[in-house]
């Protein structure tokens, strides 16, 4: 990776990006889940596997929504950085 500001913050959009996406498909798991529960025709291990890839989603989200955020404070603070904002 690169030490260029700009290069470290559009990884960082790239990331940001990447958590939207992963939040995206949490929530058309959840749209899933509720009509697993309305019909209640689905075996249980089929909302139990929606579920489980649910939290995943959800948590990768998270996960990834950080890190972007962890790489534009780092962008704000290397050599020829943008000061931090607050």
């Amino acid at each position: 990776m690169s030490a260029v500001p700009e290069d470290i913050a559009g990884h960082a959009a790239v990331l940001q990006e990447d958590a939207l996406a992963l939040s995206e498909c949490a929530e058309r798991l959840r749209a899933i889940e509720a009509r697993l529960e309305e019909v209640g025709a689905a075996p249980p291990w089929l909302r139990d596997s929606v579920r489980a890839h649910l939290a995943a989603c959800a948590m990768a989200s998270a996960d990834v929504a950080e890190a972007a955020a962890w790489l534009r404070r780092y962008a704000a603070v290397t050599p020829g950085g943008r000061p931090a904002r607050r």
